[in-house]
């Protein structure tokens, strides 16, 4: 006996999943709740096997369901790559894109990826630099897409499409003493980083000087590992990165730094097809990515 598994299916348990609930995965699918609910027992009534614990409050994962997790979205990429790959095959071009380079190296690398497997005919010309840099010469016409840090002075804005939190990382324990001067490893400005830094730093009125600066977060993260200074990066980044550790304990005395929001902005100018098929790519990307926080 032949036994299928839909992938709507499929997408809503996954969905439900990455928004922990019903409700969001409804406002996420632009469905009712009902009809999540519904599709959540249809597929484990096929499985035979409960996916979910329910609560009033809560919803967790069962045993059965954690294993099916890395099945189904292997299944969804696949099914949404060979959709791609047939009904999209006349899309070709040059999508040029400018991105900050921690949210390329930490992100944007996988999604770019996939889109290439499904887009075989378009040509990505990437580059990465400082927020300021993309703006101007996005303004310029020069970007059909950049991913840029959002502070108050940046003045143009786009769709938000991830929150990321950062952190006080050195290579070794810190303790803020009264009269102790604050190593910084930084950014030069104008700097998202930068800027969040210095002013956490001046609102407690804790002194600082810059000892490394260098417009590459792998320069940085060089710095502060060798024990030059402490730096921030964003929390995600610490699991990967050797030798550093992260300043958030209360015995720091450093103040906690706010998180940062990225923004895809697209020239309307300039879109192509391909531009715009490219930008929905990475919105339907990084928001079904699960440590998305709004």
């Amino acid at each position: 006996m032949i036994r299928n598994i839909d992938i709507d299916l499929l997408r809503a348990f996954v969905t439900v999943y990455e928004c922990g609930g019903f409700s969001h995965a409804a406002d996420r699918l632009a469905r009712t709740q009902s009809t999540i609910s519904h599709q959540i027992k249809k597929l484990e009534a096929i499985l035979g096997k409960e996916l979910f614990h329910r609560s009033t409050r809560s919803i967790e994962m069962t045993t059965e369901g954690e294993v099916l997790l890395t099945y189904a979205k292997k299944m969804i990429s696949l099914n949404d790559e060979a959709f791609g790959r047939i009904t999209d095959a006349d899309i070709s071009g040059v999508v040029r894109l400018g991105a900050t380079e921690a949210f390329a190296a930490n992100h944007l690398a996988d999604v770019l990826f996939q889109f290439s497997k499904t887009h075989p005919s378009v040509r990505l010309e990437v580059d990465c630099d400082l927020s300021h840099n993309l703006i101007e010469r996005y303004e310029k016409g020069n970007y059909d897409l950049i991913l840029i840090k959002r502070d108050t002075k940046t003045k143009i804005h786009g769709n938000k499409v991830w929150k990321e939190a950062l952190i006080w990382v050195s290579n070794q324990r810190f303790e803020l003493e009264s009269d102790r001067v604050v190593p910084l490893v930084l950014s030069p400005a104008p700097c998202v980083y930068r800027g969040k830094m210095l002013h956490a730093l001046e609102k407690r009125k804790i002194n600082w000087s810059s000892v490394f600066t260098s417009t590459s977060m792998h320069g940085r993260i060089a710095a502060a590992r060798s024990g030059l200074g402490i730096t921030a990066i964003p929390k995600e980044m610490l699991s990967k990165t050797s030798n550093l550790i992260s300043l958030e304990h209360a015995k720091s005395g450093l103040p906690p730094l706010p998180s940062i929001e990225i923004d895809l902005l697209q020239n309307k100018e300039t879109m192509s097809d391909a531009a715009l098929r490219l930008a929905e790519h990475i919105i339907f990307a990084l928001e079904h990515e699960p440590t998305l926080k709004s």
